[in-house]
């Protein structure tokens, strides 16, 4: 609970006017219908691949919490990753140093336990079952995300230098 209020205060603080949700233009909204679209495809997808494992009683050496987690952060990263490369990913009303602030501690806030576990050689104690091991691959989605910022970013500097 005390999680879900920090996060309406970070993002009211986030938006240039204070308001808890973002504000998009049509052509936004219309494009990121597309991505919610892909990313459900993507979803509905991996699970049906995972139920078929399931079937097989095919083991994939990964607590099951942690396989569903992963096909989420997939299909995340699908609609984050589309709405980055047809600029719908920031709103009218965004904040970007703001909210870059917050992906920064938020990267943090997930390297702590990951350091802790690394120091202490337990990263893979259990196998691949541990919950740091969920900090780790969140890690990995951000990380994935951001390269994919960066690299657009860098697109349309690259455009805007030939025009």
């Amino acid at each position: 609970m005390v999680g879900l209020v920090i996060a309406v205060a970070l993002l009211k603080f986030a938006n240039k006017d204070h308001k808890f949700k973002t504000q998009y233009d049509e052509r936004q909204e219309s494009i990121m219908g597309r991505g919610y679209k892909y990313s459900f495809y993507t979803l509905a997808f991996l699970e049906v691949v995972l139920a078929i494992l399931e079937i097989g009683d095919i083991s994939l050496g990964i607590d099951r919490y942690l396989v569903h987690f992963i096909v989420l952060l997939i299909s995340f990263a699908v609609l984050c990753i589309h709405s980055i490369w047809n600029e719908t990913y920031w709103g009218l009303n965004n904040n970007r140093k703001r909210y870059i602030a917050i992906i920064v501690i938020a990267v943090a806030l997930n390297l702590i336990p990951v350091i802790g576990v690394i120091v202490n050689g337990s990263l893979f104690k259990d196998g691949f079952n541990s919950l740091p091991l969920l900090n780790l691959i969140v890690l990995i989605w951000m990380a994935v995300i951001g390269i994919c910022a960066l690299v657009k970013k860098g697109f349309d500097a690259k455009a805007g230098g030939e025009d």
